[in-house]
């Protein structure tokens, strides 16, 4: 038979949300209820400064009437994982090498580029990037007689 609580004398069952709290609060791996240890859950915590790791390459810049040539020493670096991006001001390199460590540089370019007009020579640990400048619309004109 099914005996129901009189009411007098005994304890009152926990309700389900109680008897999960408290059974996160006695598993070990998780953080006890109330602590103050910082919240399980939300956006990571940075676990180890890598900025080490990153290395900026030397880089040379010659500009001429027509174009734009930037030379950077990228010893080690993998060819795999060589990305060069261009924008009309700026040129961005970024690669890795064996070890793990990055090379990032960030170029402002002396004058606009077109961005379609590269091209991109990795050998030997040096990269050769040849920018095509933008051309100014020039305008001829004869004096009169």
């Amino acid at each position: 038979m099914v005996s129901e609580p009189s009411g007098e004398g005994e304890r009152p069952s926990p309700n389900a949300i109680d008897r999960i709290v408290g059974r996160l609060g006695a598993h070990r791996s998780l953080p006890a209820v109330g602590a103050t240890s910082p919240a399980a859950l939300g956006p990571p915590s940075p676990v180890a400064d890598e900025s080490h790791l990153t290395r900026e390459p030397v880089s040379e810049v010659v500009v001429d009437p027509s174009s734009i040539y930037v030379t950077l020493e990228l010893r080690g670096a993998s060819s795999e994982t060589l990305e060069v991006t261009t924008t009309q001001h700026r040129l961005t390199v970024h690669a890795l090498d064996a070890e793990g460590r990055v090379f990032h540089r960030e170029i402002e370019l002396p004058q606009p580029v077109e961005p379609d007009g590269v091209n991109v020579t990795y050998r030997n640990g040096v990269l050769d990037v040849t920018l095509r400048r933008v051309r100014a619309h020039r305008t001829r004109f004869k004096r009169g007689t």
